[in-house]
């Protein structure tokens, strides 16, 4: 877990953890620190602060050792256990002390990094706290990897969150500028999401990755609530979720005049009715003069659907696309090849950069050569010598 934010500024109050001072200047915009982050910046103020914090936790946590029943044992296993669950309820003591900091004159926190956390408590409602307890969070990246310890009642210690951090009255406005999620597997809940981005006015930049919803219509109205209430929002990614049923809201995404990068990888968007969702795809892209960037890796694209993509640079097209990633999609050197005569034959300068990592471009090296030759007179390609039959030989020994 790590967290950057600004030092007390001279003259402030000393700090409410370590009882130290200011050293008598304020950083400026640029420097920041990292807060229990893997490298090692120079012990100031704020790192002070947070060692106190975790020399709290551990006296506290050795309390509680000492204050076990007797039949109680505490083996090794369950302290590696316990070290690998994260903070688990010291989130709260966290968030409050941050707080505390963020409200010192002169101290600014503007980034927070949360990972690999079992957490006390669903994300979407740990998002709320924290945004709640840090309205002057401008980036937030958040991670879960396992379900919270609230829905596993056999976890003891589930201590709740106090009522100050977490509470069912409307967020207040907040300044992030980009928020990123990485949910557990669940369904999660659509109205929660909607809360914090309606009071997430500032965001330019949202990161979904591994996110359930339980129907199309949950995922709907979140993009419902982006187009509503995130005006500023310029780039939306998605990551490692299932939009094979959700079309439609795909259509309603690629048709917004305000996004400049959307990227939807390994989406399974092509699974379900690709003969007629592609052509419905590209039609909505065509008449998109603001996206810029458009990244599908993973999704099995193939030689058809790229040759359908190719339509998106035609003539009659008012897309300004300049950015395309195709990687991981089972394009073969052959379609590759006549993506890149239909590109030459409309003769537009089609765009920037062409991504085309992990295709099955060694299945035929000569003519995957003159097609990326080819695309070089209209684009910079970005491409690897992956090898397919190995990767797949790989997936197989590990099955």
């Amino acid at each position: 877990m790590s967290a950057g934010f600004w030092q007390p500024g001279p003259g402030g109050p000393p700090c409410r953890l370590c009882g130290e001072a200011s050293r008598g200047r304020a950083p400026s915009r640029d420097e920041s620190s990292l807060l229990l982050g893997s490298r090692r910046p120079r012990r100031d103020a704020a790192e002070r602060c947070a060692a106190a914090l975790m020399a709290s936790r551990r006296k506290s946590e050795a309390k509680q050792m000492a204050r076990a029943p007797p039949t109680t044992r505490v083996t090794r296993r369950s302290t590696q256990e316990s070290l690998r669950a994260g903070l688990g309820s010291n989130i709260f003591r966290l968030l409050d002390s941050l707080r505390a900091l963020s409200g010192q004159a002169g101290c600014r926190l503007r980034a927070l990094h949360l990972s690999d956390l079992f957490s006390p408590l669903p994300i979407l409602e740990l998002t709320r706290a924290i945004v709640r307890a840090l309205p002057l969070l401008r980036v937030l990246s958040i991670r879960v990897d396992h379900p919270s310890q609230r829905d596993n009642p056999a976890v003891p210690g589930n201590a709740g969150p106090p009522s100050h951090i977490i509470g069912d009255e409307e967020i207040p406005e907040n300044c992030l500028e980009q928020l990123e999620m990485g949910f557990p597997r669940g369904a999660q809940s659509a109205p929660l999401l909607c809360s914090v981005l309606k009071a997430s006015g500032s965001l330019q930049q949202l990161s979904l990755d591994s996110t359930t919803f339980a129907s199309p219509q949950d995922f709907g109205l979140v993009l419902q609530t982006l187009k509503e209430y995130n005006l500023a929002l310029k780039k939306l990614s998605f990551h490692d979720m299932n939009l094979a049923d959700c079309q439609s809201e795909v259509l309603f995404l690629l048709q917004n005049l305000t996004l400049q990068e959307i990227t939807f990888s390994f989406c399974r968007l092509f699974e379900k009715r690709p003969a007629q969702f592609l052509p419905e795809m590209v039609a909505a892209m065509k008449g998109n003069s603001t996206l810029k960037g458009l990244r599908l890796p993973g999704n099995r694209l193939g030689n058809a659907g790229l040759l359908a993509l190719a339509d998106v640079f035609s003539e009659d097209s008012s897309s300004s696309l300049c950015q395309l990633d195709i990687s991981s999609n089972c394009i073969k050197p052959d379609g590759l090849l006549e993506f890149a005569k239909r590109l030459e034959r409309w003769g537009r300068g089609a765009f920037g950069h062409l991504r085309l990592f992990q295709n099955w471009l060694d299945q035929d090296a000569v003519t995957a050569r003159e097609a990326i030759r080819r695309l070089r007179a209209t684009c910079h390609v970005v491409s690897d010598s992956w090898d397919s039959s190995q990767a797949f030989a790989d997936y197989v020994s590990t099955m």
